[in-house]
C-alpha cells in the first residue's frame, strides 16, 4: 500500500452521478474491506489530530431523501450527451433504504420535459420527450455549495453495457459563462463496468476528470484513469471515492490511495465579457468559485454507448448506484484556500492539462468584402484557431508544403471533434448570403472508407448549418466552393431544425471529419461569385454588399439620402444635385465581378423636378467604361422602369466595357452641364438574365 503523508484517518463514504461529457484516468488502490451489503459505521467521529473539519454530510439514515440537502431532477433531456434516461422524482428511481441512497435505472418507456430545469423553456408538466429508461439525479445546488475542501463518497457502482454512474460537481453561479467555461469537476465516473469486450478483461476503470476552457464547443478536459488492486471491480463492493480541492490544485483518491493531481498551470477559463471581448479568468479560475455536488446514474449517451460493446444492453437492467454516505470537510488550517491539509503520494500521476490559447485582438471590420480571407499562410487578424476535442482525437498543426508554404493540417482519430476558426465577439456576415461562396483548398491525405467530411458555419450551438464535402482524390489539392446560401439553409444534422444566424457568426469556418481522416487546408476565404445567380441585386430598400452608393462632383455637391416614398417602392435612394458637374453611382470599390452571364441592367427612376436628358454608364475600372449611354427621361413624378440590354451598352460608341470585370454596374446622372436643382429617386437596381 502506498504511504500517504500525512496519514488520513477520516472515515469515508459513497455516492454516484453523471452528465455532460466525461473522461478518465488510472491508478491503483486497496479495496475497502467492507461487505457489499452492509454499510460502514456512520458515526463520523473526527480524529483528534485531524486538520479536516466536517462541514456537511448525508449519512442516509432516514426513511426518505433529505430535501433540505438535495434537489431531484425531473426531465427527459438526455444530459446534453444523447443519454437515454428520463430523470424522475419517483421512489422507484431514488430512495433511502437500509442506511443507503439507492438510485435505480429501469428499462421502461417514460415521457417528460424535453429540457432541464434552468432552461427558459422548462415546463414540469411537459411530456413531449420520451426515453426508454428511467433513473434519478440528485444535486445539492444552493443546499450544499463549497469552494475548496475534501469530498468523500462511499459507493457501490452499477454494471453492464450502457451504464454511466457519476459523482461530480458543477459551478453554482456560472461566473465564467456556459459549460464548460465555468468548469466541471468529476470526482468519479465509470462506464460499462464488468463488460467484457472480445480480447479484453472486464471493464473496471474509474475516471477523475476536469472540464474547463471556453463555453462549448471551445471546451477541453484532462484527467486520469484508475484501476483497483488485484483486478477488483467497483461494481462488486463499496469503495470510498474522494477529492481534495485547494487553491491551484485538485487531487483524486480511491480508498485513500492518491492516484492523480491536476494544477492550475494545466487548466484555464476564457469567457466573453459584457462588451463581447474574450477574457482570461483570474488566478485559478474557473476553480475559484463555489461548486455543488451531483449524484446520478445515466444510461447510454455519447460515452457509455460508444465504447466497449457499444449501445445499451437492456437485459442488464434494472441497475443500482448505492451511496452509503457523502461527507464534505473544510481544511481548518486555511479555509480560504483549502491549503495545508493535503494527503499527498509522490507517486500519483501529475496530469499535464492544457495551456490557455492566446487571445487575439478582434478586428473591427472582420468579414468585410469584397474578399474575406480567413487563412492564407496565417489566420486573418482577429481570428483564432481552436478545436472541439473532448476525446483528444483531434490534432491541428501548421506544416510546410513545398510550393505552397504553410498550410493547416488536421489529423483526427475517432468520431468526435472538429477544428474551427473562431471570432468571439461574433461577426455580421449576412452580406454574404446572396452571392457569397465559401472557398478553400483541400488535400485529403488519408481517410477510412465512408467517412463524411462536414463544413459548418456556427453562430453558437445549436445554431449551426453544415454540409457534406465530396472527398477528392487522395493526396491531390482541390479547390472546394460552397455557395453560402445553400450552406446556411442546410440544417444542423446533430440538431435538426437549427440553422446558423449569419448576422451573428462566432465560428465562420468549421471542418469536421466524422471519422479517421488526415487532411490539409489552405486559402480559406469568402468571396462573391455571381456566375450561377439568376440576378445580381445591387439596391432594394438598401444597397446590397459588396456595393456602396457614392458620387463624384467636379464642383458643388450631391446630397444623398434614404427616403420612404411608401406605396410599392418603400425606401429608395434620393439624389439632390447642387451642381452641374456630377455623377452618382453604385460601386463595389476595388472589386471587379464577371457579370457576362447577365443580359440586362434594370432599375426604377423617379424625377421630382423638371425633365432633363439622362445618361447611364457601366464601368470596369478607369479608363475601362461604356462611356455615356443616353436613356429616355422619365415622366416627372412617375416611376419609370428601365430594362437595358448589356450588349447595347457594351456596343456604345467609344465603349471599352469589359463585362468580365465590372466594378460599377450603374452610373446615373442628368446630362452634364444641366443638373442643378434635379432631385431624382432610384430603386430596384439589378442585373438580370
Amino acid at each position: 500500500m502506498k504511504k500517504l503523508t500525512p496519514a488520513l484517518t477520516l472515515t469515508s463514504i459513497s455516492v454516484a452521478a453523471a452528465l455532460l461529457i466525461g473522461c478518465g484516468s488510472d491508478s491503483s488502490s486497496e479495496v475497502e474491506a467492507a461487505n457489499d451489503t452492509a454499510p460502514v459505521d456512520n458515526s463520523v467521529e473526527q480524529p483528534q489530530e485531524s486538520t479536516w473539519t466536517l462541514v456537511w454530510s448525508d449519512e442516509f439514515d432516514g426513511t426518505s431523501i433529505d430535501l433540505d440537502k438535495w434537489n431531484l431532477a425531473h426531465n427527459c433531456y438526455g444530459g446534453g450527451n444523447q443519454e437515454h434516461q428520463c430523470y424522475t422524482q419517483r421512489d422507484e428511481n431514488s430512495k433511502v433504504a437500509d442506511g443507503m441512497l439507492v438510485i435505480t435505472a429501469e428499462r421502461e418507456d417514460f415521457s417528460g420535459p424535453a429540457v432541464a430545469l434552468g432552461d427558459p423553456n422548462y415546463d414540469a408538466n411537459d411530456t413531449s420527450k420520451q426515453q426508454p429508461y428511467t433513473s434519478a439525479r440528485l444535486d445539492s445546488t444552493n443546499k450544499g455549495d463549497w469552494k475548496y475542501g475534501r469530498f468523500e463518497i462511499r459507493a457501490k457502482m452499477p454494471h453492464g453495457q450502457g451504464t454511466w454512474p457519476a459523482i461530480w460537481m458543477l459551478p453554482t453561479d456560472w461566473a465564467y459563462g456556459p459549460w464548460a467555461g465555468s468548469g466541471e469537476i468529476d470526482i468519479m465516473e465509470a462506464v460499462n463496468l464488468k463488460v467484457v469486450t472480445e480480447g479484453s478483461e472486464p471493464e473496471a476503470k474509474i475516471h477523475g476528470t476536469l472540464h474547463y476552457g471556453k463555453a462549448w464547443p471551445g471546451n477541453v478536459y484532462s484527467g486520469a484513469e484508475y484501476s483497483l488492486p488485484e483486478a477488483a471491480n467497483p461494481a462488486d463492493d463499496f469503495h470510498v471515492y474522494a477529492l481534495e480541492w485547494e487553491k491551484d490544485e485538485i487531487r483524486w483518491y480511491v480508498d485513500d490511495v492518491h492516484f492523480a493531481t491536476q494544477r492550475s498551470t494545466g487548466w484555464y477559463s476564457q469567457y466573453t465579457d459584457s462588451d463581447g471581448n474574450l477574457q482570461n479568468a483570474l488566478e485559478d479560475g474557473p476553480y475559484n468559485q463555489s461548486f455543488h455536488m451531483i449524484l446520478n446514474l445515466a444510461v447510454g449517451g455519447t460515452w457509455a454507448a460508444n465504447v466497449n460493446n457499444t449501445g445499451v444492453d437492456e437485459s442488464v437492467f434494472p441497475q443500482t448506484l448505492e451511496v452509503d454516505y457523502v461527507r464534505v470537510y473544510e481544511c481548518s488550517i486555511s479555509p480560504e484556500t483549502g491549503q495545508g491539509c493535503a494527503s499527498v503520494d509522490e507517486n500519483a500521476e501529475i496530469v499535464e492539462g492544457h495551456v490557455a490559447p492566446e487571445i487575439t485582438t478582434p478586428s473591427t471590420d472582420i468579414g468585410a468584402g469584397p474578399v474575406f480571407t480567413l487563412y492564407e499562410g496565417a489566420l486573418a487578424e482577429g481570428l483564432s484557431l481552436d478545436s472541439y476535442n473532448p476525446d483528444n482525437a483531434v490534432t491541428i498543426a501548421t506544416v510546410e508544403v513545398e510550393g505552397r508554404g504553410e498550410v493547416l493540417q488536421l489529423d483526427k482519430v475517432g468520431a468526435t471533434g472538429n477544428a474551427y476558426f473562431s471570432y468571439p465577439p461574433t461577426a455580421d456576415l449576412s452580406h454574404w448570403s446572396a452571392n457569397g461562396v465559401l472557398v478553400f483548398d483541400l488535400n485529403v491525405m488519408s481517410t477510412d472508407t465512408d467517412v463524411d467530411l462536414l463544413v459548418k458555419i456556427d453562430s453558437g450551438w445549436p445554431n449551426v448549418s453544415d454540409t457534406s464535402v465530396e472527398i477528392p482524390v487522395l493526396n491531390t489539392w482541390t479547390e472546394i466552393r460552397l455557395p453560402i446560401v445553400e450552406l446556411v439553409t442546410s440544417s444542423n444534422r446533430f440538431s435538426p431544425g437549427s440553422f446558423v444566424d449569419l448576422a451573428s457568426v462566432s465560428n465562420p469556418f468549421v471542418i469536421e471529419p466524422l471519422g479517421n481522416m488526415s487532411l490539409q487546408i489552405d486559402n480559406v476565404r469568402y468571396e462573391y461569385d455571381v456566375a450561377q445567380a439568376d440576378e445580381l441585386l445591387v439596391y432594394d430598400d438598401a444597397v446590397k454588399a459588396p456595393f456602396t452608393i457614392g458620387h463624384y462632383a467636379a464642383t458643388g455637391s450631391v446630397a444623398i439620402e434614404q427616403v420612404d416614398v411608401g406605396a410599392d417602392n418603400g425606401l429608395v435612394s434620393q439624389f439632390s444635385f447642387n451642381t452641374n458637374e456630377a455623377v452618382v453611382y453604385f460601386q463595389s470599390t476595388n472589386f471587379q465581378q464577371d457579370v457576362s452571364s447577365f443580359n440586362y441592367l434594370e432599375f426604377d427612376l423617379n424625377v421630382t423636378t423638371d425633365v432633363r436628358d439622362f445618361n447611364i454608364k457601366i464601368d470596369c475600372g478607369h479608363p475601362c467604361s461604356s462611356g455615356d449611354f443616353a436613356i429616355n427621361a422619365p415622366e416627372v413624378g412617375a416611376w419609370t422602369h428601365y430594362k437595358i440590354a448589356l450588349v447595347d451598352v457594351a456596343a456604345n460608341t467609344g465603349s471599352s466595357l469589359d463585362l468580365t470585370k465590372v466594378d460599377t454596374p450603374l452610373v446615373l446622372f442628368p446630362a452634364w452641364g444641366n443638373q442643378n436643382g434635379v432631385v431624382m429617386q432610384v430603386d430596384n437596381v439589378k442585373l438580370t438574365k
